[in-house]
């Protein structure tokens, strides 16, 4: 679903307060609310308008609605979406609340954050596998299990899933009266493109597929038209898998539920649930063994970073000692929310937010190879490797640095939309001496350095140290830095400048 500037629900919706668009598809909008009795922040549901005037489509987009609510009224389960009420607004246009999940689909994920480790794959797929079985025991199919569908949610020691959108879902074998919206090409088993009834092995298919496109961050069905995708889903070609992380049992336990003609296929959701924990519990003892390049360690949290800094003195951190005498870069950067008056957003969900904006950040720069040395409240510093040519690394670090800065005032204007929050960026680049020939004592200093740099940036400000600004210059641009700093450096600073392709 895409946003759209727009606060206000399209039609009246009693006992509640829109808080902004949170997205739209073809039958609908999603709406962040306030519930005006109990001041909880909820998701509302309301069919697109235009549908209401052209009787077939109003019956078919009402039917799917009543049975979403009638599968969330019947299920219980920590990750799917709750289910909080259900109502009438003006006009007789029905609604739907449910629990407002403060994170982001599977999708966005994997679009901002690159493939997934092994270990955070198996730890989201168990979850989801853990729903299927659930909807299944209940003779229940979702019938459009896609990663739009399915929110990730920061609760601290690993991922967290929801799965939402069961306005397809049907109990198995029963007529399907929700004709012309039969799915998602892409994740639909081969036997639904056909057009015959969808059966539980038809929704471990569509999980299948995403657990491959969790480790390559990419569908695994693509094409120019649906026609090319449909072709792809239709024919004898297995799905292609990353065998070299998966190992030979999940391999294997794969392709049992790839397998595209539905009667060979693995149909008990129970059953790889059981399987896939023993992979997963395998793997967590494994990751600290060496010898096991395979197993990768999951991201730590969605908000854990390796060492808290501290301001005077700064102790020697471990991803510094790891990389030795290659780290060289210093890249400090700070992020900070600020509600508008009128956000109506609790100091507990603002506090959440940040968090998911600094991972969103960490994680995009560890995609670049940055590596996380601490925190120090809204501040994070990271380190780059200095390779064989010195200049070229930091002109890749402040390249980094000033698409960040793009990026941070595009989700601003988002969260603005959606939230009524402000987001800003500021930063600094300090070249770092190496450890081996000043020690830590040196080190430290350096830390300290862009710390206090790092604090006289205004927000959407990068500034550049005196040392950096000697690797910089020439091939990246740069103006002298003239904001609060004149009359407190003895030297003279400077900014990185945007050009046109940042």
């Amino acid at each position: 679903m895409s946003g759209v500037p727009t606060h206000s629900f399209p039609v009246g919706v009693p006992g509640y307060q829109s808080l902004g668009l949170l997205g739209q598809g073809a039958s609908g909008q999603v709406f962040k609310a306030r519930q005006r009795s109990t001041g909880q922040f909820v998701a509302i549901k309301i069919p697109s308008t235009p549908s209401i005037h052209d009787p077939a489509t109003r019956r078919r987009v009402y039917q799917r609605l009543h049975q979403e609510t009638r599968v969330l009224a019947m299920l219980q389960h920590a990750h799917v979406v709750r289910l909080i009420d259900k109502g009438i607004a003006q006009g007789g246009l029905i609604f739907a609340v449910l629990e407002f999940i403060p994170g982001e689909t599977l999708r966005d994920f994997l679009r901002h954050n690159g493939r997934m480790s092994l270990l955070d794959t198996l730890n989201l797929m168990v979850q989801l596998l853990d729903v299927l079985a659930s909807l299944h025991k209940h003779g229940i199919v979702h019938r459009d299990i896609k990663p739009e569908n399915v929110m990730v949610v920061p609760t601290g020691a690993s991922l967290h899933a929801k799965v939402f959108d069961f306005g397809l879902a049907s109990h198995h074998g029963e007529h399907i009266l929700l004709t012309g919206a039969e799915g998602t090409p892409a994740y639909c088993a081969p036997e639904q493109l056909r057009g015959e009834v969808s059966v539980p092995a038809s929704d471990i298919y569509a999980w299948a597929l995403m657990f491959v496109e969790c480790l390559n961050a990419s569908p695994c069905f693509q094409g120019t038209t649906v026609s090319e995708v449909v072709q792809q889903q239709l024919s004898n070609t297995p799905v292609v898998l990353p065998e070299e992380r998966l190992g030979h049992s999940l391999t294997g336990l794969l392709r049992r539920a790839l397998h595209k003609e539905v009667s060979l296929r693995a149909a008990n959701a129970a059953h790889l649930y059981d399987e896939l924990m023993q992979s997963l519990m395998h793997l967590r003892t494994d990751q600290h063994s060496p010898g096991t390049p395979s197993l990768q360690p999951a991201r730590a949290t969605r908000f854990a970073l390796e060492k808290p800094l501290t301001i005077d003195p700064i102790t020697r951190i471990n991803t510094v000692h790891q990389v030795g005498d290659l780290c060289r870069i210093m890249v400090c950067l700070t992020m900070r929310l600020y509600p508008a008056q009128n956000a109506g957003i609790v100091l507990s969900d603002l506090q959440d937010m940040r968090e998911q904006q600094m991972q969103w950040c960490l994680n995009a720069v560890q995609a670049e190879r940055g590596l996380i040395a601490g925190t120090l409240g809204d501040c994070m510093l990271f380190l780059f490797e200095k390779g064989t040519g010195s200049r070229q690394n930091f002109q890749q670090a402040a390249m980094l640095a000033l698409k960040m800065s793009t990026l941070v005032q595009r989700r601003s204007r988002v969260l603005s939309v959606q939230h009524g929050v402000r987001l800003e960026i500021s930063g600094a680049i300090h070249k770092a001496p190496l450890l081996s020939e000043h020690g830590t004592s040196g080190y430290n200093q350096a830390v300290n350095l862009a710390l206090h740099l790092n604090s006289l940036a205004e927000p959407g400000a990068i500034i550049v140290s005196p040392s950096a600004y000697s690797e910089l210059v020439g091939s990246v641009a740069m103006e002298e830095y003239v904001g609060i700093v004149r009359a407190r450096q003895p030297e003279v600073l400077h900014r990185l400048v945007a050009t046109p392709d940042h």
